[in-house]
């Protein structure tokens, strides 16, 4: 749904040189100038003409249709007095005949998509940072596969290192181990083997058996592995993230690929044994300009391979996938190390996975570090989560079945977590507050979950189904109904945006936005009280409307709507 496109249309037509992208309508500065504007600054430069000289042009020359009532202008904007009745009914019909699809543009269609996101090192459990990456990646995922796209989900799976070696050697002979005991061995383990040189020398003779390819050894690390990876997958499970395919690291320890990567290095003499008899890639002969991550080590003196020679080579796989997209969602301070992949890959003629870096969760001391003890484990604040919107839920919703209670509570606090922190732009720091981020009446997930319970809550009261044919006896032209069918046309150039930039911030302030809006509407205009029944009909396929839309966006976003709150 595109609600200016018969504008555009109209302008194109009566000068030549313009097309609808050089269009760009806003909502007008306020109500008494018009119902909607069109900036000119744009159009104004590819015409290399005046702004404003250009906007007297459209209103002086351009005949447009019966949905518009007049036309005016101020500097280089074009203001549009519009038929709102005419155009709200659009509006609605539109949302209501597209339904799960309304706010999708198609853009993707044929297209195929790769991205890996996530990522964690199998002897750790998902703390809070990794869950926005986790969050991040899948809102991602939802909004590219909204947009028509055919995607495919990664998970990088760290089966190599000593940490692997130490897992094996204390959880050999042991079993039905759960993740939580396994992740107290590993500690007890890496105290040993700080202590104990032999114990610390067993798990990197181990790790050397892995390269080498012994069958016994790599049954031994597939099976701690997957026993932790099914215990981070299920705590990022509860915040609704799924994956589609493993790809485990061990895969690409000897990969004949790197040797024509290797070839293109050496010929630009970028690639030298180090003093300590390491394979090393000096990136100042391939681009690099800074001192800082100069040298990329990529082997070892006795010829085992390091994290970034794999890496190459899992990169390299990727791409031989066949996607005409290729993603990977990074921590920022993990920019550099991306950067001296792409120098690499680039030296050799391989194009680099596309970043999309994210920032971090602040503690109220500030960043999150393991090393300083300050790290919030994502399953713990989960639980912390559910504690408190369990209390939140039983004093909202106390004539509700206490085992309804429980599974609104459950995605009330999935709804605080993930909108609290995509409504953020990836690349800046989220603070997390938990009664802000709780509250049924801020600028919250639950927030935005109970305008839809409220929604609901109005179409039991009327007990009827509402038709969806356009209620032609009635018009929606009050300033509450006119704002709010105004944002829903909206939603669709937010989902095209929102997928071109990757970022799913603009999805979460477009919920909010028609939230917001609906409240106004809810209390400037009564649905089943309306003075008409025709105006009552309109006014409940705008309720529907709006349910739609907040529904879509939400599901972008990775959160469950509510039936009743």
């Amino acid at each position: 749904m595109n609600l200016f496109e018969p504008l555009a249309a109209c302008i194109c037509e009566a000068i030549p040189g313009l097309a609808p992208a050089d269009l760009p309508f806003v909502p007008a500065p306020n109500l008494e100038l018009g119902d909607v504007a069109l900036r000119t600054f744009e159009a104004a430069r590819k015409l290399k003409v005046a702004p404003p000289q250009l906007a007297a042009r459209i209103a002086r020359e351009v005949s447009f249709g019966p949905e518009v009532a007049s036309v005016a202008t101020a500097g280089p904007y074009v203001n549009f007095r519009l038929h709102r009745g005419l155009v709200a009914r659009r509006v609605v019909a539109g949302v209501l005949g597209e339904g799960r699809r309304f706010g999708s543009n198609g853009t993707g269609a044929g297209k195929r998509v790769l991205i890996e996101h996530t990522s964690i090192n199998p002897n750790a459990s998902p703390h809070l940072g990794r869950g926005r990456c986790a969050m991040f990646g899948d809102s991602l995922t939802r909004l590219l596969r909204f947009e028509d796209y055919d995607v495919e989900v990664h998970y990088y799976v760290n089966d190599m290192g000593r940490q692997i070696g130490l897992l094996v050697l204390v959880c050999e002979g042991r079993e039905d181990l759960t993740f939580d005991q396994i992740l107290e061995l590993y500690v007890q383990a890496n105290a040993r083997a700080e202590a104990d040189p032999a114990f610390a020398r067993e798990g990197y003779e181990l790790l050397a058996r892995m390269e080498e390819g012994d069958s016994e050894t790599r049954a031994k690390f597939r099976s701690v592995v997957d026993l932790c990876l099914k215990g981070q997958l299920a705590v990022l499970a509860r915040l609704n993230v799924a994956y589609d395919v493993f790809d485990y690291e061990s895969k690409y320890v000897k990969d004949a690929r790197l040797d024509a990567v290797l070839d293109a290095l050496r010929e630009k003499g970028a690639l030298f044994t180090d003093e300590e008899q390491r394979l090393v890639v000096d990136l100042s002969k391939i681009g690099h300009t800074q001192e800082e991550g100069r040298y990329f080590v990529l082997m070892r003196a006795n010829g085992s391979s390091m994290y970034g020679y794999r890496d190459l080579a899992y990169t390299l796989d990727k791409r031989e996938r066949g996607a005409d997209i290729n993603l990977m969602v990074l921590g920022e301070d993990h920019k550099l190390y991306a950067q001296q992949l792409a120098l690499i890959l680039g030296a050799a003629g391989h194009p680099a996975p596309e970043a999309i870096y994210y920032a971090y969760i602040l503690l109220t001391e500030g960043k999150m570090s393991t090393r300083q003890g300050k790290v919030v484990l994502l399953s713990e604040f989960l639980d912390e989560a559910a504690r408190r919107s369990a209390e939140c839920v039983a004093k909202q919703c106390a004539d509700i079945p206490a085992e309804e209670q429980s599974e609104i509570a459950r995605k009330v606090a999935v709804a605080a977590i993930r909108f609290a922190i995509l409504r953020v732009n990836p690349n800046k720091n989220v603070i997390f507050d938990w009664e802000s981020s709780l509250s049924f009446s801020g600028d919250t997930g639950p927030y935005i979950q109970y305008s839809c319970a409220r929604i609901n809550s109005i179409l039991r009261k009327h007990g009827q189904e509402v038709e969806s044919a356009p209620v032609e006896d009635a018009s929606l032209e009050t300033d509450a109904e006119w704002a709010l069918a105004l944002k829903l046309a909206s939603f669709p150039a937010v989902v095209r945006n929102a997928a071109e930039q990757r970022n799913c911030a603009p999805i979460a302030q477009f919920a909010l936005d028609a939230a917001r809006l609906f409240t106004a509407f809810y209390h400037a205009c009564p649905v089943l009280g309306a003075e008409t029944d025709a105006l009552r009909d309109a006014r409940l396929q705008l309720c529907v409307a709006t349910r739609t839309a907040l529904e879509n966006a939400l599901n972008l976003l990775g959160i469950e709507a509510l039936e009743r709150m």
